[in-house]
This record gives structure tokens, sequence and C-alpha cells, in this order.
């Protein structure tokens, strides 16, 4: 009873130290609030809209005619772009859209009207730049969506003069209509599908970042043999007294963030949600024992900050989240399975979007486990650096 009431007093004493230079250095405040609260402030006003409405595009119209003053009016009430100039020229709109003035344009070329009446299929070029590939993506789908108007309207207009009844001409126009539901993301909100896994890589980001930063500074100022002191000896006191704020700060605002998102905000959940608040907190766990990995294997601050953070970057990229782990090759998708936040992500996306069930997740879940043990291969390694200061100082 002795031992565990002395064991928790150890504890004690390391929280208290721990909580002490937190206070007193602004660097921790930054990297476990501001950092989280400012992305999270910044992702959510940046894409409120969910998508871009109004994309500025160009308009050339050496035509003049009806079928291209018609088409125009139909650009202006589409509302994913918007006009924002009519040029003379080619050369006058490819330099506006090569200035970022406009993201693409629409040239209705001369003899349109009277080419098309007479059957003669006339070309109508569209440009857009996919230097930006959301703006680019947009306008190239209206102006497309443009494109098949135009030709139903042009056919209409031609089986009427022959004669053709309303009811055969729609049939022959289109002969299949589909039907097309989004049934994940119905908005096609971009807030949805960025916010969702770049809020948490960016927290898995700063919890592997400052757990590295706060016991790799504690190496550098030589005042781990204190730490040690203060936890009784025990290389597990130390360790757990020093995260145990960390973790409490990180896990409350993952939960802040869960709440947030799908309960405020209306993001898609197909499930109940604690498993996604229990999808959060193994990611902070799990980031926290990544971040022990790295000043255990480097127990020089520079070292493993910089190898901590070329590791936090990849796992937006390997996560799956911009490109397809499935469609990488084979050493890349094992690769992939290196990051905490892959297994964040699938677990996302079955019970959030697909609500496959428990019996789907568990496997991910059990994947997330595994880096709970990454303290365990480098703890004698850590210790010796702790208690000898037994490492390379430049």
């Amino acid at each position: 009873m002795r031992k565990s009431t002395n064991m928790f007093n150890c504890l004690l004493n390391v929280i208290s130290r721990e909580t002490d230079i937190m206070f007193s250095r602004p660097i921790y405040l930054y990297g476990t609030v501001l950092v989280l609260a400012f992305c999270a402030i910044f992702f959510v006003s940046l894409m409120y809209q969910g998508l871009p409405q109004r994309v500025p595009v160009g308009v050339i119209d050496k035509d003049n005619s009806y079928l291209s003053r018609t088409a125009i009016k139909q650009i202006e009430a589409m509302q994913g772009i918007e006009i924002a100039h009519r040029y003379g020229s080619y050369h006058e709109a490819r330099l506006a859209m090569q200035q970022g003035k406009i993201y693409g344009f629409i040239e209705f070329p001369e003899d349109l009207y009277i080419k098309t009446v007479n059957g003669l299929r006339p070309t109508v070029p569209v440009y857009y730049t996919e230097a930006y590939m959301i703006p680019g993506t947009l306008v190239y789908r209206n102006f497309l969506q443009i494109a098949n108007v135009l030709n139903a309207g042009v056919r209409r207009t031609t089986m009427r003069a022959k004669g053709v009844s309303e009811a055969e001409i729609m049939p022959a126009l289109q002969p299949i209509t589909i039907d097309t539901h989004s049934i994940n993301n119905p908005w096609s909100s971009y807030s949805i599908y960025l916010i969702s896994i770049i809020w948490p890589g960016i927290l898995s980001l700063c919890i592997i970042v400052m757990t590295v930063f706060t016991i790799g500074f504690e190496l550098k100022s030589k005042t781990t043999p204190d730490l040690i002191e203060k936890a009784g000896g025990s290389i597990f006191n130390a360790l757990s007294g020093k995260l145990l704020p960390y973790f409490i700060i990180y896990l409350l605002l993952g939960f802040s963030y869960v709440i947030l998102a799908y309960k405020i905000f209306g993001f898609p959940l197909m499930g109940p949600v604690w498993v996604m608040l229990l999808n959060i907190a193994m990611l902070v766990l799990a980031s926290h024992a990544v971040g022990l990995f790295f000043i255990g294997l480097f127990p020089v601050l520079r070292d493993a900050l910089s190898a901590a953070s070329l590791y936090s970057v990849l796992a937006l990229s390997m996560c799956g989240m911009t490109y397809p782990v499935e469609m990488m090759i084979p050493p890349m998708q094992g690769f992939a399975q290196l990051f905490p936040l892959r297994q964040y992500y699938l677990i996302y996306v079955k019970w959030a979007m697909l609500n496959s069930g428990i019996s789907d997740v568990w496997i991910n879940m059990l994947g997330m486990c595994i880096f709970f043990f990454l303290p365990f291969l480098i703890i004698r390694r850590l210790k010796d650096a702790m208690v000898k200061l037994n490492y390379p100082t430049k």
C-alpha cells in the first residue's frame, strides 16, 4: 500500500513540475491549444460554403448571335461560375488567365449560329487551368454542362421545325435518365472532405512534435536527472507524469472537434458518435507513443524533431485522403500502414461514411493499438539517455 502511495505521490510531483513548465514557456501553449484552435477556425471559415460558388471566368463572343447570347445568359445563371469579363480576343483572355484574374474562358466562334442550323457541327473551344485543381474542375464541369444544354437545345429546335411532337422529342434527346445520389457527401462539400482528416492530421502532428520537444528540451537542458528524481527513479512515472497534462489537453481538443464536426456542423456520421470519440482518443495516444519512439530513437532534440516532423507531414499524404493507397505500388501500400493517421482515416470512412459496423472497424482499431507498444522498443535507450546523459550534444 505504501509503495502504491509513494508511486502516486511521485506521479503527482512530476505532473506538478510539468504544469509549472507549461505555464512558464509560451511555446507550450502555442503547441497545445493556439495552433489547433487557429487551424480549426481557419479551415472552417475558409471553406464555410463547402464549395466555391462564383469562380470567375471569361467569355469571347465573336458570333453575337441569338445562340451565343443564350449560352452566355445560361453561364450567368449558373451557381458555380461567374463571368468576370468579356474579352475581344483569345490572347486577352489567355493573359487574364495567366495573371490569375480568371480560371477559364469559353470562345464562341464566328458563324456559330449559321453553322449550327446548317448541321456543320461548329467547335466551341473551352480553356481552363488545372494549376488550381478545385476551380479548374468546377470551370470544366460547368462549361461541359453548358455544351450539353446547347446541344440539346439545338436538336430540340431542329426536331420541332421538322414537326416532331414534344412527347417524341424528349425520349430522343435523353433516352436514359440518370438519377445521381451522393450518399456520403450529398452537398459535394470540400469542407467535409478536407477538414475531417486535415484537422486530426494536424492534431497528430502537434502531439508528435510536442512530445519530442518536451522530452528533448529536458535532455538538451540536462534537467532529466531532476525529472527522474522527482519520479522516484521510475522512468514510467517520469514519462507518464510529464505527458499526462498534454494528453488531457489534446484529448479534450479532440473530443471538442468530434462534437463540433458531427453534432453541430452536421458532418456525415452514419453510426453512433462514441466510435469517433474512441477513434480520436486512440489517435491522441498513438501519436504520443510515436513521439516517444522518435525521441528515444534519436535522443538529440534537433535530430528527433527533424525525423518526427518529416514523418508527421508524410502521414497526410499516406493516409489515403488525397490519393488512394490501393492505387500505390505495393511497397508504398505497406509503408502507409506505419502511420496512425492511416488507421484513423480507415475507421472514419468505414464508420462515419459507410456504417460498416464494428466487424469491419475492429481490425483498424487493432492496428492503431500496435502503435501503443512503440515506446517499449526504446524505453531502455531513452532511460539511459535521461539518467546518464550519454548522448551527443552537438
